[in-house]
């Protein structure tokens, strides 16, 4: 009976000793991934900066006031102002609806 304990304590505490020699594992580092991604997406942007000034127009009443041969020459006047400003309002429109959307 003396042999098995002094054998199982002998066996106790070789079973113990090479676990108390060996050095305790390294921490392990974390595993940090960095990836960078690019994503486009389209954003409505305007495409016209600014708008051409509205002519000042006769009205009616400035019109009727005017002698005959003024009030003409002043009605060509006006048709010559909108004319110029529709065809600048048309030249944006149409740039704008041509034009790809701005990134």
């Amino acid at each position: 009976m003396r042999h098995s304990i002094v054998c199982a304590a002998l066996s106790s505490v070789l079973l113990v000793v090479p676990g108390c020699g060996s050095a305790p594992p390294a921490p392990i580092s974390p595993v940090v991934h960095t990836e960078t991604l690019q994503a486009k997406i389209q954003v409505p942007v305007s495409c016209i900066d600014s708008l051409p000034p509205t002519p000042v127009f006769l009205s009616d009443a400035d019109l009727v006031a005017a002698p005959d041969g003024s009030a003409v020459d002043r009605i060509w006047r006006d048709h010559l102002q909108r004319q110029k400003w529709e065809a600048e309002l048309t030249a944006l429109l149409a740039a704008c609806v041509s034009s790809p959307p701005r990134q």
